[in-house]
């Protein structure tokens, strides 16, 4: 699925396909149009990456040389399992003085944002993680005087009594 073919999705998804509500270019009544979208669409890639980690997911994981005080990468979660690392803020520290300057890990990744990628490039997500993606970032638009959507979260299986659920 490319990006406009995901934001088409949430288009329908909101009913909004002759782009009235958000539109192609912006206007005075809706100067985000497309960039509103994009961010929802982002923000739904966070909240379903965290989910999905929560949840244990063996998709998200990836792999990385841990060295005290090094910067994480930026689609850092969480690390899988226990190690002997600290994060502060936005590096690892050691616990202790280790005697290993570097210590191989695995951590739970961040899906790529949907504004990573030019309208006719490939997202790289699965087709699960797609539809999932879309649906979510449709409540976000819908609901974006930021009014309670836990109904529509639970709905989708995102909802807080079932962290691990959604795809």
């Amino acid at each position: 699925m490319t990006r406009a073919e995901i934001i088409s999705l949430v288009r329908r998804h909101i009913s909004d396909e002759q782009a009235t509500g958000f539109t192609e270019e912006g206007n005075l009544e809706e100067p985000g149009g497309v960039v509103e979208l994009l961010n929802f669409l982002d923000r739904a890639v966070d909240t379903y990456s965290k989910r999905r980690a929560e949840a244990g997911d063996i998709k998200l994981l990836k792999r990385m040389s841990a060295e005290n005080m090094r910067k994480l990468p930026d689609d850092f979660i969480k690390f899988a399992g226990n190690v002997p690392l600290e994060v502060v803020i936005d590096h690892v520290e050691f616990y202790g003085h280790p005697a290993v300057k570097v210590i191989p890990v695995k951590y739970f990744a961040r899906l790529p944002y949907v504004t990573a990628y030019e309208d006719d490039e490939e997202l790289p997500y699965e087709h699960d993680q797609a539809i999932t993606i879309a649906a979510l970032a449709a409540i976000y638009a819908l609901n974006k005087h930021e009014f309670n959507v836990s109904q529509d979260l639970m709905l989708l299986g995102m909802g807080e009594s079932d962290a691990g659920a959604g795809g």
